[in-house]
């Protein structure tokens, strides 16, 4: 810790420069009685920070009760002057360097010992504010002899001209004196002043601003709009409550397999189809309907349909069998007539030439032969069949919307629409089937609109429903959707707008700031609670010493929460 006596009439830049050059982290300031640098808040509030900023504790000793006061106020520490220590003998050179501007003679310790120069010792008439004290050790003074004056130059002789090469030669410049009435020190004094003076001014009319935070009263409206989306706008038509729309559209199609749920008895025969040989000869050969056919399993199945066996081809010698596929059916009902592929003879050519060189082949089992109670897939299996699988593509459109329709547009389920474009069952209604398949192709189309757009209509003829002197808050306002009525076929949507939201009092804000100008934060409290629109309000000054609003209305703020 240092304790460093102040002079009576020391100034504060000669303090803060002592304290600037102290090595201690802590520091007494021994005050005197009538100190006019510290007999002001400003100055104080400026050493404190100069403390603060040099990373210094200081504190005040003094009976001066101005000066106790006003250092309070800036949260200085203060010690009476009872509990100052004894001033030491020897008083630091430094308060001698500062008092009254003065310039001091300079340490500079060499072999433990003190040399003062003699330029730096105070000129005989300049008589310091007090006695300087010797110290116990002896110092060296060394004396810094004085340049001497330049003689003044003597007049030049006139030399005999050389006309070959005439000498050169330059007059050096009159002796001028100088008068060091600029020093270094007095000039880094009179910086720290304006830079004081400044900070001063920055401080208390530049920097001092207020921020008011108003929360309104406010009220909870509701009402219901009729609005129309329509793909053929591009701008919203407030007249008529009608927004932009976009029409989006997707096709899928899926089959799927579904059990059978009905019953029946059933005698069914057995369809499937033969391909019939003619290695007879090349006449054409007709076969009527019905004609017989059996199978090696001995199986006996009828053609459906008279047909025309075309003749075969003799080439190089040999016959080349002609063919041609036909439609045959068992002659009973039964599942025994579900035979495999298989080899068939013609009955009716039995006996004769033709028996052999008329064959048939079946490449697949025929099917369909059942006889009894089996199940069947009725009428009510298939529309329900292929009622779910659209709503399971219906579905699938409304995942594919998601990633296709953008965030900020709004597709409601209630405004989509599913056409089946295309459905097929593998079997009628009431075939006999364990299972049978549905494949359904859809389209389904949608469409989107924006709710910033309502919410923009919405502000725009919000007037009728408030009053005067209340505004809406846009970022309260929520919005449902009920009695959809889409007419995607036209591009068209109507529905209706159910809204609820908060409106609050209007505030005039230029007014405030001009009641509110000037007036200390208890004046601003009373004003804000006086006023029937406010439901709570907040003030904040900057920087912190600032304890009133600005007079400058520039410098303060109002801001309305919520917006």
């Amino acid at each position: 810790m240092e304790n460093f006596y102040l002079e009576p009439e020391e100034e504060l830049f000669s303090i803060i420069d002592r304290i600037k050059r102290s090595r201690d982290k802590k520091i007494n300031l021994i005050v005197p009685n009538g100190l006019s640098s510290l007999r002001s808040i400003i100055n104080l509030r400026i050493l404190q920070e100069e403390a603060l900023s040099l990373d210094k504790s200081i504190s005040l000793i003094t009976s001066d009760e101005t000066i106790k006061k006003m250092a309070e106020e800036s949260d200085m520490d203060v010690l009476d002057k009872k509990e100052a220590p004894e001033k030491e003998k020897t008083d630091s050179w430094p308060a001698q360097l500062m008092t009254g501007g003065r310039i001091s003679p300079k340490r500079i310790t060499e072999n433990n010992s003190e040399k003062v120069l003699m330029r730096d010792i105070v000129p005989p008439h300049q008589e310091p504010l007090r006695p300087i004290q010797e110290p116990v050790q002896k110092k060296e003074i060394e004396f810094e002899e004085p340049e001497p004056e330049p003689e003044p130059e003597p007049e030049p002789k006139e030399e005999p001209e050389i006309k070959e090469e005439p000498e050169k030669f330059t007059q050096e410049k009159p002796y001028a004196p100088s008068f060091k009435f600029f020093t270094a020190k007095k000039i880094i004094a009179t910086l720290i002043v304006l830079a004081v003076a400044i900070g001063a001014f920055v401080l208390y009319f530049i920097l001092p601003n207020a921020k008011i935070i108003i929360n309104p009263k406010k009220e909870t409206i509701k009402f219901e709009t009729a609005i129309a989306a329509d793909k053929s706008i591009d701008e919203i038509n407030e007249e008529n409550s009608v927004i932009p729309g976009q029409l989006f559209q997707i096709e899928l199609e899926d089959t799927k397999e579904f059990p059978s749920t009905g019953e029946k008895e059933v005698e069914r025969k057995a369809t499937g189809e033969i391909t019939v040989y003619n290695q007879y000869s090349s006449e054409p050969q007709t076969l009527v309907k019905t004609t017989r056919f059996i199978s090696k399993e001995g199986k006996l199945f009828r053609s459906q349909e008279t047909v025309v066996i075309p003749g075969a081809k003799i080439e190089e010698g040999k016959i080349i069998a002609s063919k041609k596929t036909i439609k045959v059916i068992a002659d009973q009902a039964g599942e025994e007539y579900n035979i495999p592929p298989s080899e068939f003879t013609i009955p009716g050519f039995e006996g004769t030439a033709k028996y052999e060189g008329f064959y048939g082949e079946s490449e697949k089992q025929m099917e369909g032969g059942v006889k009894g109670k089996v199940k069947v897939a009725t009428q009510e299996d298939i529309e329900g069949a292929t009622e779910v699988l659209s709503l399971e593509l219906k579905q699938k459109a409304q995942e594919e919307f998601k990633n296709k329709v953008p965030e900020e547009l709004v597709l409601l389920e209630e405004n989509q629409t599913m056409k089946i474009v295309e459905s097929e069952s593998s079997v009628q209604p009431d075939d006999p089937a364990e299972n049978f398949s549905i494949t359904v192709k859809t389209r389904v189309m949608g469409l989107a609109f924006k709710e910033e757009s309502i919410k923009s209509l919405i502000q725009e003829n919000i007037g009728s429903k408030i009053s005067e002197n209340k505004e809406l808050i846009p970022s309260t306002i929520s919005l449902s959707y009920k009695n959809v009525e889409p007419e995607l076929e036209k591009g068209l949507t109507r529905f209706a707008c159910e809204v609820e939201a908060q409106a609050s009092w209007k505030l005039d804000k230029e007014k405030i700031k001009k009641e509110l100008t000037g007036k200390n934060e208890v004046d601003v409290r009373r004003y804000l609670s006086s006023m029937s629109e406010i439901d709570t309000a907040k003030v904040i000054f900057w920087p912190f010493w600032v304890k009133k609003i600005p007079s400058n209305q520039n410098k303060i703020k109002i801001v309305v929460e919520p917006k």
